[in-house]
């Protein structure tokens, strides 16, 4: 949607997209090390980002804070504990067919996680964002350096982390302190989580300001423009996440904290300025396919490992690819095999959620 809440942007679909593509090909076994430390070195700021996005076109910070909460509750929250009981469900019957895993231990293991709402796998991820929103959000109402106080904020909980971490390495192996070890990564990363969609929510009242540049404006000087900026800026991302290594928002490794900040604000802003020049495109198949994919990420996020449809995924890869001389047409095809595979299973469960949940909708209003 624009400022005004009345055009959806496509441009924000494909972003979208893209990034939950991303996600799932960091998520590959086989994916070669300088390519995951590029794809997570971006990833998923990007959605935090495009959450600030959303909140400068929603103005959500004029909406009631109460009704702000009941409907990001309903939206994330709910979805995180049904998507969380479904995977623990999911993971018992592998179990009992396989044996492998862990068993019991991990069936426990996933109830703790949740009920701490850190998340066991990806589902961590609905928590942050809810969290994320609110406090900033929050700050934005209180109307006293909102852009200064996010900052201290995530800077403060990533020195905590520090800490944390440093007493993990003491008393992990205690039953207390890794519950209370759950929560308090749970609490560091919201902080963290809602620098990025501050990040998102700056750029784009940035962009408000002169009308004929607006996001929702795109005329001929400004796809160029959006193509040179982007690119530049991936390629800015590429070279900073190599100099920086490996990086996980999810457990809060950052490494060099510059680095990191600029890899993942860079690679974000990059992706959607380049979405951003398709935007009259948007008529196109692919693109169109890009969207769908976009607008149905939240469930492709919490289900292509959870309901192991990644790995049927691979496991469809090796039979197809066995065959194959080593080397990197078959390492190539593999990985394009595997999310090709991914893909298509999630559209068939993304049909099958969408109309069960249209079904029971439909049945709640009679």
């Amino acid at each position: 949607m624009n400022s005004s809440g009345s055009t959806r942007l496509n441009y924000i679909d494909f972003s979208k997209g893209i990034g939950i593509i991303l996600v799932i090909l960091a998520h590959i076994s086989y994916l070669s090390e300088p390519g995951r430390i590029f794809i997570v070195s971006f990833h998923m700021p990007l959605f935090f980002v495009i959450s600030g996005l959303l909140i400068y076109m929603k103005k959500e910070e004029t909406r009631d804070m109460a009704d702000l909460v009941k409907a990001k509750a309903r939206r994330m929250m709910l979805p995180y504990f049904l998507y969380s009981v479904a995977g623990i469900l999911i993971y018992i019957v592998y179990y009992l067919l396989t044996g492998r895993d862990g068993g019991f231990p991990t069936v426990i293991s996933d109830i703790v996680q949740t009920l701490t709402l850190y998340g066991f796998s990806v589902m961590w991820f609905l928590p942050a964002i809810f969290g994320a929103e609110l406090l900033f959000i929050l700050l934005l109402k209180k109307k006293k350096l909102p852009a200064a106080l996010t900052v201290i904020l995530a800077a403060i909980a990533m020195i905590l982390n520090i800490h944390l971490e440093n007493a993990n390495a003491l008393y992990g192996t205690e039953t207390v302190f890794s519950v209370f070890h759950l929560i308090a990564v749970m609490l560091l990363r919201i902080p963290v989580c809602a620098s990025f969609v501050a990040a998102g929510y700056y750029i784009a009242k940035l962009w408000d300001k002169p009308a004929h540049l607006g996001p929702s404006i795109f005329g001929r000087l400004t796809i160029p423009a959006d193509i040179f900026i982007g690119i530049d800026l991936i390629g800015l991302t590429a070279v900073l996440s190599r100099l920086n290594g490996v990086t996980d928002l999810h457990f809060l490794i950052f490494n060099n904290v510059v680095f990191y900040y600029l890899a993942a604000i860079s690679g974000s802003f990059g992706l959607i300025l380049l979405c951003k020049a398709l935007e009259g495109a948007a008529a196109l198949p692919p693109l169109k396919l890009l969207s769908y994919f976009g607008k149905n990420s939240l469930i492709i996020m919490v289900t292509h490992l959870n309901f192991y449809v990644l790995l049927c995924a691979e496991i469809g890869g090796f039979h197809f690819t066995k065959n194959l001389p080593e080397g990197n047409l078959k390492h190539c095809t593999f990985m394009l095999l595997v999310l090709l595979f991914t893909l298509i299973g999630e559209i068939v469960l993304i049909e099958l959620i969408n109309r069960g949940k249209s079904r029971f909708l439909t049945g709640t209003s009679r």
